[in-house]
C-alpha cells in the first residue's frame, strides 16, 4: 500500500529572505527619517510621497512572512512589485537630478531580490509580465501624477507668499511678521523660546508677529515657515537671529 506525502512549502532561499528584512529595515529607517528631519525644518509631510515609506514598511513586513511560510509563488509576486515600484522611483528620482543614498540601496536591493527570486522560479517570463510591468506602469501613472501635483502646489506657493507679503495682518501700521508652524516640531519651539523674545526686545512694537497653522495651508513645506511683510521668506528657522533681524530692519526701513 503506497502513501502519499503532501508537497512541502518551499521557502526562499536564505539570500532572500535578508535581502526582504534588509528592505523591511531599509523602509522603517526611511519613515523614522521623516519623523525626525535633520534638515533647517520640520518637513509638512503631506501626498503621496508621505505615503511611501510607511507603505513600503508595511509591505515588506508581509514579504518577509510570506517568505518566511513558504509561500514561494506569491512572494516572487510581490518581489515583482517592489522591484517595479523602486524602479520607478529610481528614474524619477534621477529625472529630478536629486539622489538619495538610501533611495538608490532600497532600489538595489528590491532589484536584486527580484532577480535571485526569478532565478528559482519556472514561470520568469509570467512573473516579469503579470507582476513587474504592470506595477511599472501604475507606479509610473502616480509618480506622473504626483509631479503634476507638485507643480500645482508650488504655483500655488508662490502666489500665497505674493499675499502672505502684502497682508498687513492686525499690526496697527507695524510691521507683520507670519510664522506658520505645526506641533511636535522643534524649530517651532525654538523660535518662540530664542527669537521672538530678541525681536520683542530689538523692535518692540513696531513688529507683530502672528502664529498659524501650517495644517491650515496647502503650500507650506517646512515648519516654521517666517514671512516677513514685504521682505523674504525663510522656509526653516535662519541659522542665525541676525538674519532676520536684518530682513525686519530692512522692511521697516522700505516701509519709510
Amino acid at each position: 500500500m503506497s502513501t502519499q506525502s503532501k508537497p512541502s512549502l518551499k521557502r526562499p532561499s536564505i539570500v532572500a529572505l535578508a535581502l526582504s528584512a534588509s528592505l523591511l529595515v531599509t523602509s522603517i529607517a526611511a519613515f523614522v527619517l521623516q519623523q525626525f528631519p535633520v534638515c533647517s525644518g520640520c518637513s509638512v509631510t503631506q501626498g503621496l510621497s508621505a505615503w511611501i515609506a510607511p507603505a513600503g514598511a508595511l509591505g515588506y513586513a508581509i514579504l518577509a512572512i510570506l517568505g518566511w511560510l513558504g509561500a514561494q509563488r506569491v512572494f516572487t509576486i510581490g518581489t515583482g512589485v517592489a522591484a517595479g515600484v523602486h524602479s520607478v522611483l529610481l528614474a524619477a528620482m534621477i529625472t529630478r537630478g536629486g539622489i538619495c543614498l538610501l533611495c538608490v540601496i532600497a532600489a538595489a536591493l528590491a532589484i536584486l531580490l527580484f532577480i535571485l527570486t526569478l532565478a528559482r522560479s519556472n514561470s520568469r517570463v509570467k512573473h516579469v509580465a503579470f507582476a513587474y510591468v504592470p506595477t511599472v506602469l501604475a507606479a509610473s501613472g502616480a509618480v506622473i501624477w504626483a509631479a503634476e501635483r507638485e507643480q500645482a502646489l508650488e504655483r500655488e506657493w508662490q502666489v500665497a507668499l505674493r499675499i502672505a507679503r502684502q497682508d498687513p495682518g492686525d499690526g496697527a501700521g507695524g510691521l507683520t511678521i507670519q510664522v506658520f508652524e505645526q506641533d511636535h516640531c522643534g524649530y517651532c519651539r525654538d523660535f518662540r523660546e530664542f527669537y521672538l523674545p530678541q525681536l520683542a526686545r530689538d523692535f518692540k512694537d513696531r513688529v507683530l508677529v502672528r502664529f498659524l497653522p501650517a495644517t491650515a495651508t496647502s503650500w507650506v513645506r517646512r515648519t516654521p515657515t517666517i514671512v516677513v511683510e514685504g521682505g523674504p521668506v525663510y522656509e526653516g528657522l535662519p541659522r542665525d537671529y541676525s538674519e532676520l533681524q536684518s530682513a525686519v530692519h530692512q522692511a521697516l526701513a522700505a516701509r519709510k
